[in-house]
């Protein structure tokens, strides 16, 4: 069910995500994993929840259908640009992943100015990309809040797949755009 979607409870669940996004960024730029990584969490938290409200009880919205990804890119560049700062995370992979992302913002932005109506929802490429950037970016902060624990060990080998996986769904996002901008008619 379509409804105004400011009176939705998963977009403003959406919304408190937004808002805890630099409490997370700041914790992670000043090396303070360990705050980051409670409210890093809630705000996982929230990504699954609103999710599910809006599936279990029709709660879908334009608004919600805009606010989800932006808020999920939003936290991503966030954590990452927080772990450059922090020594958690190299700056060519914040550089790459952050690259990307705007890449694909100024083409759909090329694009659909071209080509109203047209929609670009997000690949499979797209989203196991955005999976490992996740995963690698909670497990980067896990890390640094409990090193002790020797998970940093494990980031260095994911630093790489998901390096290669935001290449290869970079490349399958400029290949769907110079499709779409061959086939607009």
């Amino acid at each position: 069910m379509q409804a105004d979607g400011w009176k939705l409870p998963p977009n403003w669940i959406t919304i408190a995500r937004i808002a805890l996004t630099p409490v997370i960024g700041v914790a992670l730029a000043r090396g303070n994993y360990r705050l980051a990584l409670p409210v890093l969490f809630i705000a996982g938290i929230s990504d699954a929840a609103d999710g599910w409200l809006a599936r279990r009880f029709g709660w879908h919205s334009a608004l919600g259908e805009r606010l989800d990804p932006i808020a999920d890119k939003l936290l991503v560049a966030v954590v990452y640009i927080g772990l450059g700062l922090g020594g958690g995370l190299p700056w060519w992979l914040v550089g790459l992943v952050l690259g990307r992302d705007a890449a694909i913002l100024l083409a759909a932005a090329a694009l659909l100015g071209r080509m109203k109506g047209k929609r670009f929802p997000p690949s499979f490429w797209g989203k196991l990309s955005t999976l490992f950037q996740m995963t690698l970016g909670g497990l980067a902060v896990l890390a640094g809040a409990y090193p002790g624990w020797g998970l940093g060990a494990a980031t260095g080998p994911l630093i790489w797949v998901t390096a290669g996986f935001t290449v290869a769904s970079g490349a399958h996002y400029a290949w769907r755009a110079i499709d779409a901008a061959s086939h607009r008619g």
